[in-house]
């Protein structure tokens, strides 16, 4: 009886990995308040560091704190982060979600009633808030509580299907959990950071766009991706019933 295959190409993800970690951060500004660690991380998945960080140093300024920021309607949120955010309008009623959830379940918006409880509550708690997206729960365990979970979205899938260091087609939350068995906390950090810094390179270089846009045209039906085509080349589009009456 044959090992299974394995999902990655370690081999490649450490030297994709040792490639990024010189131009990487190696810590989180935000992580000395949880809220702020989970509005940061909220802004990070499938967008860039300086997306995510100019967007957050916005919500600071134009609130007096994240109550205030949770109470905005989501087309205001919008308008604070970007419109031209990635995903602004879905990202922003996600978050504004998982804020109000926090607040009817303690009448303030805080995170630090899990200080000090054990990990494994503290990620089902996270788990279950509302509009809480995998990623930013993993990020969280991650960098605030150590637990080793690297955080995966999805064009994270598209850059390491890019450098061939998949095998494999894998969703990021089942990614999460393969590393999380192969990795430590400290090993777990080191990937995450020097990702997010291939990343942003990833999306500098235009590649990241053409990935979505590659990802984006397999799921398209055929009738709609040839209609696309059609469109683009400047030609009506005949259904088979019109072609079968000329």
């Amino acid at each position: 009886m044959t090992d299974k295959k394995p999902v990655f190409n370690i081999n490649r993800l450490n030297s994709l990995v040792k490639k990024y970690s010189a131009r990487a951060r190696t810590a989180e500004p935000n992580v000395a308040d949880l809220v702020a660690l989970f509005i940061h991380s909220s802004l990070l998945y499938d967008a860039t560091i300086e997306m995510a960080d100019a967007a957050m140093q916005r919500v600071r300024s134009r609130n007096v704190d994240f109550n205030e920021f949770r109470v905005n309607l989501v087309e205001e949120m919008v308008t604070t982060v970007g419109v031209k955010y990635p995903d602004a309008f879905e990202r922003m009623r996600k978050m504004r979600m998982t804020l109000f959830d926090l607040y009817r379940r303690h009448h303030r918006v805080s995170l630090e009633q899990l200080v000090g409880k054990p990990k494994r509550d503290v990620r089902t708690y996270l788990e279950n808030l509302e509009g809480m997206p995998t990623y930013v729960v993993s990020r969280c365990m991650l960098l605030a509580f150590d637990v080793a979970l690297v955080p995966i979205d999805q064009t994270i899938i598209d850059l390491l299907t890019h450098y061939e260091v998949l095998t494999e087609p894998i969703k990021p939350s089942a990614l999460t959990e393969v590393f999380a068995k192969k990795f430590k906390s400290d090993r777990s950090r080191e990937i995450h950071f020097a990702l997010s810094a291939a990343v942003d390179a990833f999306h500098v270089s235009g590649k990241a766009e053409i990935a979505r846009k590659a990802r984006e045209a397999i799921k398209e039906p055929r009738g709609a991706a040839a209609a696309s085509v059609a469109k683009a080349k400047g030609k009506p589009l005949k259904s088979k019933v019109a072609a079968k009456g000329h």
